[in-house]
């Protein structure tokens, strides 16, 4: 888990300004929900903090560390998109392994996580499917294991969440 600072957090789009001097604290281990209505800049706070788009002004910290100019990957980040953002043509299993695939990790600790992260979601009897064959509310868990197994530092849900709640 990680501390995330927003110090003066300002966006602007030409002259358009999207967030204004935004101030935010939140500890280690904290839940926090951005609430507001559609357009009210909760989206653009989020990818703001993940590198997915840049600061007009101010400072992120994460663990103190000012994280402006540090690319996405480095950030220890991981979202979970309002539509899950699966690759309809994998498995749930490629699908929820494809993040630790790509930074290197061995195919047996791939299977441990996976399969710890599926028993813990109930997805386990549904790994060898793809998307189109589950439920919303599976694909939803599919996306939010996919997140999950890499253990990240901080966790994003964008938009509504009603299975959690």
């Amino acid at each position: 888990m990680a501390t995330v600072n927003l110090i003066s957090v300002n966006k602007y789009y030409d002259d358009q300004i999207i967030l204004n001097n935004i101030n935010l604290n939140i500890e280690k281990g904290e839940f926090v929900a951005l609430v507001g209505p559609s357009g009210s800049g909760k989206s653009t706070l989020l990818r703001l903090v993940a590198g997915l788009d840049t600061v007009s002004n101010g400072h992120i910290m994460i663990n103190n560390q000012c994280v402006n100019k540090m690319s996405p990957s480095r950030r220890d980040m991981a979202m979970v998109f309002q539509n899950y953002a699966l690759y309809p043509h994998m498995t749930v299993f490629a699908n929820m392994a494809y993040g630790l695939k790509m930074r290197g990790m061995k195919k047996a600790l791939i299977r441990q996580r996976v399969e710890e992260v599926s028993e813990l979601l109930q997805l386990k009897d549904y790994l060898h499917r793809k998307p189109m064959a589950l439920s919303g509310g599976q694909r939803q868990r599919v996306a939010m294991g996919r997140a999950i197994v890499r253990s990240p530092s901080v966790f994003y849900l964008m938009s509504h969440y009603p299975i959690l709640m």
